[in-house]
């Protein structure tokens, strides 16, 4: 499968912001950028103005970059139940004008926590309620800020995936590539979910959040 158009000419800027930021590497690159562990691991070493240059080649970096500043001097903050299922039900009504598949936003969702069921087996039959949305956004970025949008996409999930091992964290930090500065945003509920202490499944007929709070270190 070819390289995106972009992401050789990015993957030499990240190395050279990394040589400087961090020091030289005395490995030759990968060919292929998604194999490219020095990308997805050391980014989190970066400072901020390291990561400044490495985000200043991508469209709409500065967006993408106060949100990831945003998350990072943020503390989270545990939300209770009731705001969980608010929260998802808000997300839901948001996107299904968009014409993707998710949950009825009025329909029933349980709250699940680890006195019931554990978070493996609650997910093992189930996946986010906004899976497709978030299956839709690559096309969203091509649509929204063109092939450059797109290939920024692709290139950054799994830097920012590695920061937190969080795919909430990425959609909301990608979000300003797929969609009109000012547009609602889409990917807000599952991350104030995520920041709040929660995940939510979709799976078997039943929508539910999952109580992570304690897991988070926020109860």
């Amino acid at each position: 499968m070819p390289q995106p158009t972009h992401h050789k000419a990015w993957q030499r800027h990240w190395h050279d912001v990394f040589d400087a930021a961090l020091g030289p590497d005395d490995k030759e690159p990968p060919e292929n950028v998604d194999e490219d562990l020095r990308l997805q691991f050391e980014f989190a070493s970066l400072d901020a103005e390291a990561r400044r240059r490495a985000f200043s080649v991508f469209p709409r970096h500065e967006e993408m970059l106060a949100r990831l500043q945003q998350y990072q001097s943020t503390p989270a903050r545990a939300i209770g139940p009731d705001e969980a299922v608010q929260l998802l039900r808000d997300g839901l009504a948001l996107v299904e004008p968009m014409g993707l598949d998710v949950p009825d936003a009025n329909g029933p969702i349980e709250v699940l926590d680890t006195s019931a069921t554990t978070l493996l087996k609650a997910f093992s039959e189930a996946d986010s309620p906004f899976i497709e949305l978030h299956d839709a956004l690559g096309e969203m970025a091509l649509r929204e800020t063109g092939e450059a949008g797109q290939d920024a996409y692709h290139f950054l999930v799994e830097p920012l995936y590695r920061l937190e091992t969080s795919y909430p964290i990425l959609h909301w930090v990608l979000w300003p590539l797929c969609a009109p500065p000012g547009a609602p945003d889409a990917t807000e509920a599952d991350y104030r979910l995520w920041r709040g202490g929660w995940s939510a499944g979709w799976g078997r007929d039943r929508v539910f959040v999952f109580d992570r709070r304690k897991e988070f270190g926020l109860a």
